[in-house]
Parts: structure tokens; sequence; C-alpha cells
């Protein structure tokens, strides 16, 4: 089955839901999960705190986006790669939290982190065909001659004028 999605197309869809999914879940981890009615105040507790992972994940989420748009080809797939795996590592604490003690934003969690996962794995397996930045940033830049090679041919650096090879002291 052939997709009619164009590279360039692909690359815009899942750079963007990367970075949805990832701001969701770290706005997601800074939100009560829970909380613990005590005699004087309610303990509260944020997400970050009952599970640091939510932060790692979100965090190394957004890295990769900045990776796949500054990389090409091989540095793409490396980073989906370790995308998809802190992302699976992330869905594994999660689950292992006890659920009953928390509420449903421990479930939008774990989705948010599975729908990390599949953009990882998307960029990991389809990068290699994206665009990449233009050549304008790779390009070297242009020798030029030295001051004192100027000087030594006999050249004022300061003033614009080419080195006559006969005045050469070589």
């Amino acid at each position: 089955m052939k997709s009619d999605l164009s590279p360039a197309r692909k690359y815009s869809i899942t750079i963007v839901l990367q970075m949805v999914f990832g701001g969701a879940l770290l706005w997601i981890g800074s939100l009560t999960w829970s909380s613990v009615p005590g005699e004087l105040a309610t303990q509260e507790f944020i997400g970050s705190e009952v599970d640091s992972s939510v932060f790692a994940v979100g965090a190394v989420s957004l890295a990769v986006v900045i990776g796949v748009l500054a990389t090409r080809k091989w540095g793409r797939r490396i980073l989906g790669s370790l995308g998809a795996v802190t992302s699976v590592v992330g869905i594994y604490s999660l689950i292992m939290l006890d659920a009953d003690a928390l509420n449903s934003l421990w479930w939008v969690a774990i989705a948010l982190g599975v729908g990390l996962f599949v953009t990882n794995l998307v960029i990991a397996a389809f990068s290699q065909k994206w665009p990449t930045l233009g050549g304008k940033y790779s390009r070297s830049v242009p020798a030029q001659l030295d001051s004192w090679e100027l000087l030594d041919a006999g050249v004022d650096p300061t003033i614009d004028s080419t080195p006559n090879p006969a005045d050469s002291h070589g």
C-alpha cells in the first residue's frame, strides 16, 4: 500500500505531532495527579513528582525534534531510535504506578507516551527521505590570504589590491 503523502509532508506532520505530544506530556506532568487529604491540609502531588519519567520523556521528545531539524539520515535514525526507547521506558514506568491512587491524567500520560513512541518510530524508519536544511548552512568559507602572507608578497592588507608575484621574496 503506497502512501499519498510526500516525504516533506510526512516530515512536517511527524515533527508537529512530536512537539505537540512532548509539550502536552510536559504540561500534563505539571498538573495534580493525586491528592491525599490530611487533618490540616490536603497534600497534592503533581505528575512529575509521582513519576519523574514524565518530565524526562517530554524533554527528550522535544530534544529529538531539535536534533532531527539539525541532522541528516543516520543521525535522525539514531535520534528516533533513542526517542522510541525513552518512550517505552516512560510508558513502562507509568504502568508500574498504582492506578487506583491516581486520577485520569495518568491515562493521558500513557496515551501521550504511546503517541511519542509511534512518532519516534516514524522518525527512525522514514527520516532518511525527509528534506534537510539548505546548503547555505553547510558551505565552507572560502580561503582568504593571511595578512602576513600579503605583507610578504609586498601588498598592504589594509588596501584592497591583489599581490604581485614578481615582487615576492620567495
